[in-house]
């Protein structure tokens, strides 16, 4: 969770909000760390735990700064919430900032693997907003996170963004094409989803200072 915040959101909600479910708009960002699994097979756990380590914080930061929250850590992935519980009108921006400064960050990521050989981390990153349901999941293995349609597909576009992309669905991309001008749409078979989902793909290069203000 943000620092800046109390556990209210994770241990009180219920008591707080009066339901155990909030539907509400947000932008949801997925980030994960690409070839985990043949890196893990030739590096030795240690030292895959101190990348974990710092792939986490790198994220953790990123998302704080701009008011954001990471709602799970998963292996070798983070999913993070934009719109909750602080609201901001700007959240999709925010997010974007926060994928890119990610992918930014992570470049100097490196692992030794196999015989002393540095490799480089590859960091994918997919965004998606719109309605999402808030709350608490099951009763005697309880859960605090967020679900819906639009978590499905964040974390599908993450999966076609290859290492320093970061891919956006299209309602996001409009919030930003002013700042990230030219982009090409791309059409992808997503698992699950059954029509062709637009994307537009940015690298971590392409990052620009527009001006914005994180606080």
């Amino acid at each position: 969770m943000n620092p800046n915040l109390c556990n209210t959101c994770d241990s009180r909600f219920v008591n707080t909000m009066k339901t155990r479910q909030i539907t509400r708009p947000a932008t949801i960002l997925f980030a994960d760390v690409r070839d985990y699994t043949p890196l893990s097979q030739t590096t030795g756990s240690q030292e895959m735990a101190t990348l974990l380590s710092g792939f986490y914080d790198l994220c953790a930061t990123a998302v704080w700064e701009r008011d954001g929250i990471i709602n799970k850590m998963i292996g070798d992935a983070i999913f993070a919430v934009f719109n909750f519980p602080i609201t901001r009108e700007d959240h999709i921006e925010c997010a974007v900032d926060a994928g890119m400064e990610i992918l930014e960050k992570c470049k100097e990521m490196k692992i030794t693997s196999g015989l002393s050989e540095q490799v480089e981390v590859g960091i994918g990153v997919g965004i998606h907003t719109g309605d999402v349901s808030v709350g608490d999941i099951g009763s005697l293995c309880k859960d605090f996170t967020v679900i819906g349609e639009v978590v499905n597909m964040s974390s599908r576009l993450q999966g076609v963004a290859k290492p320093g992309e970061l891919a956006l669905s299209e309602a996001i991309y409009e919030k930003v094409n002013n700042v990230y001008p030219g982009i090409e749409p791309q059409a992808f078979d997503l698992k699950g989803i059954d029509r062709p989902v637009t994307a537009y793909i940015l690298a971590a290069d392409q990052r620009v200072t527009s001006g914005r203000q994180n606080g």
